[in-house]
């Protein structure tokens, strides 16, 4: 315990990488069919995007999930229609939380994939891309259409026959630091 603390080594910082190597896709215990629904959607990513190497998550309520995406510590959840309408604006339950922008990104029946809007375009394009292809596999699977929940742009472009967009350019690494002071 004592070489973490020294070490300025902790469990977030673990976690943070996970979560640029992984696609988690966040659910909550209180929306009992959205944990299932979050696995067969990523074990369809596995399959047709594995690079993505999609997780599911599941937080304990729906207020700790939309407090999840709202801060960005999840960048993709599983709500209900309903539960990303009112996130979206700030609506009970929400209003602790939100407003907070959403972007769609599938729907399947009553629920909807959505994200972060600085979800990279790209990466919304391959997720358009492999959930069309999976799309038979679910009931009431599609594209979303336009809602009080917007379109992700990235899904706009593969809806309309775009090329996949070009990887965001990386950020520049930060200056060394040569512990010298002026």
């Amino acid at each position: 315990m004592a070489w973490t603390l020294a070490g300025g080594h902790t469990p977030y910082r673990q976690w943070a990488v996970y979560r640029r190597k992984h696609l988690l896709i966040g659910t909550c215990r209180a929306d009992a069919p959205s944990y299932p629904l979050g696995k067969r959607i990523a074990a369809a990513l596995e399959r047709e995007l594995p690079e993505s190497r999609p997780r599911v998550t599941r937080a304990r309520d729906r207020n700790r999930l939309a407090a999840l995406i709202a801060s960005g510590q999840l960048r993709v959840v599983l709500f209900s229609r309903a539960d990303a309408e009112a996130l979206s604006s700030g609506a009970p339950p929400f209003e602790s939380v939100g407003p907070a922008p959403l972007a769609s990104l599938f729907r399947f029946g009553v629920h909807r994939l959505v994200c972060r809007p600085d979800f990279p375009d790209r990466h919304a394009w391959l997720v358009a891309r492999a959930l069309s292809a999976a799309a038979p596999e679910f009931v009431d699977a599609g594209l979303p259409a336009g809602a009080s929940v917007p379109v992700h742009r990235g899904v706009l472009e593969f809806a309309a026959g775009l090329p996949e967009p070009p990887p965001a350019p990386e950020a520049p690494p930060p200056p060394p630091d040569d512990h010298r002071h002026p």
